[in-house]
């Protein structure tokens, strides 16, 4: 009797924690406060991105002022970048969103079903349904924490090479300015005039371009590991990780395996059939 009452017990504790998980919690989960430091962190690394975009866009357009064909090259490639750009600026939107979608559907829906299983394991199968439920509960509980940690430790990369960042963009102003002045040059007639007064000669624009050129480079291979890569290896790791707790290969949702063919089997009358040609 006493251990009856301790199921009905743990069932309706069981029961009590999905509503819990599935009304409030789920919708504390899903508030934008609750992340705020993510989101900064997040808010920063695209408003790097969308300078970085800006900044490459306009050194290419100041370059391709420059008489000659010498620097083309150069703008032609810092105006590729800007799809690179872009691309990140896509990832880290969608980290974003997936800060608050994930909570909230763990909350809403794993979380429910774990519940459910173990609720069902005091009915049924204890052994088989219990291990269901703890394997729920490991994949509810690493989707809860994959972006925040593949955002954590994307900051101590970025951290690192902030001031090489920012010195990018600086560079391009520079660049930008410069570039400029030898246009307006160009476009009075005077350009030879103007080139006595100046620091620089066309020459040493063109390699100061190429200097600016690999920073871009550095900086569009950081952003790149920092939004894009961390996040892919954190995932893999994660999902490793469950693998190796549960035995479920989270890639099999994604991706189900062929169906089974058997092998070809003559009938009775083929053969029969077979055997009277022979």
């Amino acid at each position: 009797m006493n251990r009856t009452a301790s199921k009905i017990a743990l069932c309706v504790a069981l029961v009590a924690f999905a509503v819990l998980s599935v009304f409030p919690v789920a919708q504390k989960a899903a508030e934008p406060e609750r992340y705020a430091a993510y989101t900064a962190s997040l808010d920063e690394k695209t408003e790097t991105v969308l300078t970085l975009m800006a900044a490459a866009t306009v050194t290419s357009a100041g370059i391709s002022a420059i008489p000659g064909d010498t620097a083309t090259p150069i703008a032609d490639k810092l105006a590729d970048f800007s799809e690179y750009f872009l691309l990140i600026l896509c990832v880290l939107y969608a980290e974003k969103y997936l800060l608050t979608l994930l909570p909230m559907g763990v909350f809403r829906i794993l979380v429910p079903l774990t519940c459910l299983t173990f609720i069902g394991g005091r009915i049924w199968n204890p052994r088989w349904m219990d291990r269901q439920g703890f394997k729920l509960a490991l994949i509810s509980l690493a989707m809860l924490c994959v972006i925040p940690l593949s955002i954590r430790t994307s900051d101590l990369i970025y951290d690192t090479y902030r001031q090489s960042i920012e010195n990018t963009i600086v560079s391009a102003e520079q660049l930008s300015d410069e570039t400029t002045e030898l246009a307006e040059a160009e476009d009075t007639g005077m350009l030879q005039t103007i080139l006595r007064g100046l620091s620089e000669t066309k020459n040493s624009i063109t390699e100061k371009a190429s200097k600016v050129m690999n920073r871009f480079v550095e900086s569009l291979a950081v952003m790149i590991v920092t939004s894009c890569l961390i996040p892919i290896l954190v995932l893999m790791f994660f999902v490793w990780i469950v693998k190796q707790l549960t035995g479920v290969d989270m890639r099999e949702f994604a991706m189900p395996k062929p169906p089974l063919r058997r092998p070809y089997r003559p009938s009775e009358d083929e053969e029969t059939q077979q055997r009277s040609s022979i």
